[in-house]
This record gives C-alpha cells, structure tokens and sequence, in this order.
C-alpha cells in the first residue's frame, strides 16, 4: 500500500487508476468507473420501459431464480484480487466488476485512499472527461 501523506490528489488518482487497470484492465476500469457515473434522462419517467411492470409474483419468481443461480455459480464475495491476464471483464456482472475494482484500490491505497479516490473521481468526472 502507497503511503498517502505524500501524494497529491493527481498522484492519489494516477495510483488508483492504475490499480483498477492492472486488476481490471482498460476495459473493466471503464465498466467500474461509468458505474459511479451520475448518466443523464429521467429515470422516473424511464423506469416502466427499461423494466417493464412486473406484478409480485414475478418480482418474487425472479429473486428466487437469481438466489439459485448464485448458490450454483458460488458466492461472488470469493472473487479474488488478479491480474487482467487471468480473467475476462467481458464475462463479470457489474456487481463483480465494483468489488473487484473497491478492492484493488483499497489495496493499493487503503480504505482512506480509496474513499478520497472516489470522491476526486466524482467531483472531476466531467474535467476529466472519465464519463465520456
């Protein structure tokens, strides 16, 4: 872990963005990024289309569907840190890539760091034209 008091916030970043890039590659650092990423349109208005309108007993089928899958496919808390050579970001949920992303940065920066990393990332989002 980098020692923090002496990196600047362009320093903090460039550190996490490599962590990311090194667990994730470009592509899954992208993916782990755009998910903090505040999007555009109106979701309250959307919301019916993108997902339709289920009644209960279809939320509840769903749920139950997803909770078997997962007990087959094993729990996704048991992703470990790697490098991009072993894996293929293509084939992760979005919940996978973010745990994986959180954990590269905390452990390239710690908890703190990674808090601070977030937080730069979302203030500069639109400077940095990560969104894009």
């Amino acid at each position: 872990m980098t020692n923090l008091s002496n990196l600047t916030q362009s320093q903090l970043m460039q550190v996490g963005i490599e962590a990311l890039a090194k667990c994730l590659g470009p592509a899954g650092m992208l993916r782990f990024m755009q998910q903090y990423n505040q999007g555009s349109g109106d979701y309250t208005r959307d919301r019916d289309k993108i997902l339709g309108n289920p009644t209960l007993s279809e939320i509840v089928a769903e749920i139950k569907a997803r909770r078997q899958q997962a007990q087959v496919e094993g729990s996704d808390a048991s992703l470990k840190y790697t490098t991009m050579s072993k894996i293929d970001v293509s084939q992760l949920t979005q919940e996978q890539i973010r745990q994986m992303g959180l954990k590269a940065l905390t452990e390239a920066l710690g908890h703190v760091g990674m808090l601070r990393f977030m937080e730069q990332y979302d203030k500069s989002k639109d400077t940095h034209g990560l969104d894009r």
